[in-house]
């Protein structure tokens, strides 16, 4: 009865090293698909290189080679590594680099523009990397890690099994010699897991002195919004030039309001470059060089009251830029037409927040107004169509308020509070 139970004792644990085994194989065959993936990128990458700095055409050829070699290698093997994602998002990827490649190749070589194209396409490969790093770092942990401590558990129970061979030598001989090949092959694969462990290590060590910091991307932005107020600078200096050869009083008005539609846009850079927290923008200090620049370009001699209250510390770039756009036109219709014939006038401008999150933004003057106020829906000039144009892209509603002047109220409401109402 003994020698029965020993007997189906070492049939169990065979079977389960076998289990063992193969599902390290597995893995391991996994890791090789990875590695194979990981060489085809870093190819591919070398390829487009190649292709701006050499002159070659073989981009097109690799990333067909590159297609064909992630669905061969992950279109199967990825579900059983459960890393389901990693095959859309590489092709995903390529889709992002063969639209990067073939931009890159209609820019001029060292121009600002191809740099930030570059650089945009080095992001992309590190992603690719990291999703890869990321895939072998699964496959490590939960399948050969797994394995390993399977394994280990079955070399201990092989001790206790090769003591009580020595007991049942003549019965377990066959046995034991099949139980000891069997973990004679586990500890090659333990090396080899090891092996790979340290490669791994070290290929995740480059990975992380190659990618950027938190610090560089912050940088990086910076330097983008910088060049982007530069050139926006530019072209006002441009406009202002070519006004210069204008003799029509119109059209050198129209100029000059394009000049400061463009003011505005380039102050909202620079504001964004010159913040410590790219993501937030000082209001009021955006605000108040707004109106400056507008009363130094209008060239405004009256007495000037401003009447400006900011309740809003910062706001993000996507919403101030609109946002300051509409007060450059609002206040810039101000200054052209409600203080003809008048030594004084006043500018109100009131800025807070609603109990829902959303913006309460009051602005106008107390000037001549308009002599009927009903007619300001039906926009006939260019800048009160910009006013109910950027109104909606801020999702906001606009009113005029009743009573002397032109004041403006909008309510911008945000897009949760834009579902619940609805």
């Amino acid at each position: 009865m003994f020698a029965c139970s020993f007997v189906a004792w070492d049939i169990a644990l065979m079977s389960r090293t076998s289990q063992a085994q193969a599902e390290i194989n597995t893995q391991l065959g996994h890791l090789e698909r990875l590695v194979r993936v990981e060489r085809a990128m870093e190819a591919l990458a070398l390829t487009h290189a190649a292709d701006l700095n050499e002159g070659t055409h073989n981009w097109a050829q690799r990333l067909a080679e590159t297609h064909a070699l992630i669905g061969e290698e992950l279109g199967n093997g990825a579900q059983a590594a459960n890393l389901t994602d990693l095959h859309q998002h590489l092709e995903k990827d390529l889709v992002a680099l063969d639209s990067l490649h073939r931009d890159a190749k209609h820019l001029v070589p060292g121009s600002q523009a191809a740099s930030i194209a570059e650089a945009v396409f080095g992001l992309v490969v590190q992603r690719t990397r990291s999703q890869l790093e990321t895939g072998a770092q699964l496959i490590r942990k939960e399948g050969l890690g797994q394995g390993t401590v399977a394994l280990g558990r079955q070399w201990g129970e092989a001790q206790w099994l090769l003591g009580l061979a020595s007991l049942f030598a003549l019965v377990c001989a066959a046995l034991v010699a099949y139980v000891a090949q069997l973990l004679s092959r586990a500890q090659e694969h333990s090396a080899l897991l090891a092996t790979t462990g340290r490669e791994l290590e070290q290929r995740n060590k480059e990975l992380r002195e190659t990618m950027l910091s938190k610090e560089e991307k912050e940088v990086m932005l910076k330097e983008i919004h910088h060049r982007v107020k530069n050139n926006l600078q530019i072209v006002r200096s441009l406009i202002r030039f070519q006004t210069d050869k204008v003799d029509d009083p119109r059209t050198l008005e129209l100029f000059n309001e394009c000049v400061n539609r463009v003011g505005a846009m380039a102050l909202v850079h620079e504001q964004t470059y010159m913040s410590k927290d790219l993501a937030n923008i000082d209001v009021r200090t955006y605000l108040n060089s707004l109106v400056r620049d507008l009363i130094s370009a209008y060239n405004i001699r009256l007495k000037l009251n401003l009447d400006v209250d900011i309740q809003v510390k910062t706001l993000p770039v996507d919403t101030l830029t609109p946002l300051g756009l509409l007060i450059n036109e609002v206040v810039s219709n101000s200054f052209k037409h409600a203080f003809k014939g008048r030594e004084e006038g006043r500018i109100i401008m009131h800025l807070s927040e609603t109990s829902f999150g959303g913006l309460l933004l009051r602005i106008g003057d107390d000037g001549v107004g308009l002599a009927d106020k009903g007619t300001w829906e039906k926009p006939g000039s260019l800048g009160m169509e910009l006013i109910h144009t950027l109104a909606g892209q801020l999702n906001a509603t606009v009113a005029v308020q009743p009573g002397p002047g032109m004041v403006y109220e909008l309510e911008v409401v945000p897009d949760a509070e834009i579902r619940r109402r609805a």
